[in-house]
């Protein structure tokens, strides 16, 4: 909400008026300061009395993002089932051996009828419908105030469930994530919300979209805080929690009821398995760093081909996936049987390894040539055999540790952190995906280390370097209080000094040289602080004019002027400031070495601390 702050109804029992920064965080310079007043109530009755109209609207809203979001979700389900069904002739949850059933012509045939689907309709609408939806919906929120076309979202979750269900190894949360948050962004601005509004709305809709996809209310209502919206604020969490409560609601009617993946209740408690989980979460960390770079790299060669070329670029490259689907069927369509005999340990070492690398290079093809799908679930592909793979081998070498099928899941939680940048919602999100919580600690230990080196190694995240390709620049998300670095980032050097037994010809001299503002500060020989000179001070304070010759820096310095250290923070520091008419503050180390001043407009000028 850019340029003020917007009123947002808390879910936990209180209402006030959200910061801009909890959606934007970059505002305009000379907005308004907002204040926050909380009001607790007794009942959810007294609750919903205490709301305004335009409150009691958006708020029905949210619901109805939800629902729509929930109905949407199992009816391209649905679709996908469907068309699994008719195309190769096998069960949802058994995907894997239709294909591995069906004859080779059959392999190579029907990917090549999905690319020249998405070749066709792209062909008469006239533009691509390439992309995973997500970046979109980021950049929507951040940079188009939540406006997002609800009949292209249409048509590209639908041509994305039919290009997943025809083989693209790609996922099917693209489609469903999108069509949710267009469904928000239409509503809102069919009833006039406030740009803000919208965002929070849009944010609703995706996160309703994939808790509907996955049954994970909790994961996909953290990945639409900390990935979608870069922010924790309880006034965003209440009405994202209702849409993905009220998104998984519907989909348990009428898709399912248990996690995505059941699998045996692995246990990693051993202190030699949590220094294992942590080398994984190094090992897959780089591997994060190398599945984002392999995607963009993909996307920018493919961004090279001729103009008359590109609009057949999903033609040939699903013609490629049929190919190798002759050898590889556990490539195509979103891989979650490959995943699922991975969690379960039933996947030899040879394919815990080829194929990572194979679905990396398929996924990469198809979505840089314009095939629509998500990245998400590939990524859980990617990284449940990876760490699958980790498993067998450490299986090797320390018989006795714990099966591979343990290490195949906390893969999934690394590497998903590691291309999202977001441990945390990657933490809930595989819990919810899985239903083992004694994994819980090592899945947050590898978590959090991949995510760290991924950072480390390619500072875009999955979504966001999809942005910056496109010269789409993000505002950092990082908090304020992140961001600085303490007194030590303001530290200017001193210009001049004097020795105690400096005498006061000189001191006169150098303050009248000394530009506005600043001091003079003694030292001795060691370069120890002493004390401040500062001219204005000295008016009033000179000693008997018969004895000027006698004075010394020592006698008329003011060592009342307390200095700081580099480790104070900012707030330390203008605390300081509060205490003094002084406009330039000493910086002493550890040794009451003289290392700079800090000016009182540097620290203002960081705005916040």
């Amino acid at each position: 909400m850019r340029g003020r702050g917007a009123r947002v109804t808390g879910w936990l029992g209180w209402t006030g008026v959200a910061p801009p920064s909890a959606i934007h965080p970059s505002t305009e310079a000379g907005a308004p300061g907002v204040n926050v007043t909380r009001r607790f109530h007794h009942s959810v009755g007294d609750f919903l009395r205490s709301l305004t109209g335009m409150e009691k609207r958006f708020w029905l809203l949210v619901v109805a993002v939800g629902l729509i979001a929930g109905l949407g979700a199992a009816g391209l389900l649905k679709v996908l089932r469907f068309t699994q069904e008719l195309f190769w002739r096998s069960e949802a949850e058994d995907f894997l051996s239709g294909v591995v059933a069906a004859p080779t012509w059959r392999r190579m045939l029907i990917p090549l009828l999905g690319g020249a689907l998405v070749t066709l309709l792209s062909l008469v609408v006239g533009q691509p419908l390439r992309g995973h939806g997500t970046a979109g919906i980021i950049e929507s929120i951040w940079v188009r105030s939540g406006r997002l076309p609800l009949p292209r979202a249409l048509l590209r979750g639908l041509v994305s469930i039919l290009a997943v269900a025809m083989g693209a190894p790609l996922g099917r949360e693209g489609a469903l994530l999108s069509t949710g948050a267009a469904s928000g962004s239409s509503l809102a601005q069919w009833l006039g919300l406030n740009a803000g509004q919208t965002r929070l709305l849009v944010a609703c809709g995706a996160s309703a979209g994939m808790a509907s996809a996955y049954n994970v209310p909790i994961g996909a209502a953290l990945f639409g805080l900390e990935v979608l919206l870069g922010s924790f604020a309880l006034e965003l969490f209440g009405p994202i929690v209702v849409s993905c409560v009220v998104a998984t609601l519907v989909s348990r009617v009428l898709i399912a009821d248990h996690p995505s993946y059941v699998i045996p209740g692995y246990t990693l408690l051993h202190p030699r398995e949590l220094l294992l989980a942590l080398v994984l979460g190094l090992l897959l960390g780089g591997a994060s760093a190398l599945y984002v770079r392999g995607i963009n790299a993909m996307s920018d060669l493919l961004d090279r081909v001729a103009s008359w070329l590109a609009p057949f670029l999903p033609l040939l490259a699903m013609g490629v996936v049929g190919v190798v689907a002759v050898w590889l069927p556990q490539l195509l369509g979103n891989g979650y049987d490959a995943v699922n005999a991975a969690l379960l340990g039933r996947m030899s070492l040879a394919m815990l390894l080829l194929l990572p690398l194979a679905k990396l290079a398929l996924t990469s093809l198809c979505a840089g040539a314009g095939v629509p799908g998500g990245l998400f679930t590939p990524s859980l592909f990617f990284g449940a055999l990876l760490g699958g793979a980790f498993g067998m081998l450490s299986e090797r070498l320390f018989p006795g540790s714990a099966p591979s099928g343990a290490y195949a899941l906390l893969g999934m939680g690394a590497v998903l952190a590691g291309t999202t940048h977001a441990s945390v919602s990657a933490v809930l999100l595989i819990f919810e995906l899985t239903g083992d919580y004694p994994l819980v600690l090592p899945l947050m230990l590898s978590a959090v280390v991949s995510a760290a080196i991924s950072r480390r190694l390619e500072p875009e995240s999955l979504y966001t370097s999809v942005l910056n390709r496109r010269n789409v620049r993000m505002p950092a998300t990082i908090p304020h209080w992140l961001r600085q670095e303490g007194a030590r980032a303001l530290l200017k050097p001193v210009s001049k000094r004097v020795s105690p037994s400096a005498p006061f010809q000189e001191v006169v001299a150098l303050l009248l040289e000394l530009p506005a503002g600043e001091d003079l500060y003694v030292t001795d020989a060691e370069g120890r602080y002493r004390g401040a000179l500062v001219l204005d001070e000295l008016k009033g304070h000179l000693p008997d004019h018969s004895l000027l010759q006698a004075t010394i820096a020592e006698d008329i310095m003011d060592t009342q002027v307390q200095p700081i250290t580099p480790e104070m923070s900012l707030s330390e520091v203008a605390a300081r400031f509060t205490q003094t008419a002084l406009e330039r503050l000493p910086v002493v180390d550890g040794g009451r070495r003289l290392l700079g001043t800090i000016s009182k407009m540097d620290v203002l000028r960081q705005g916040t601390f």
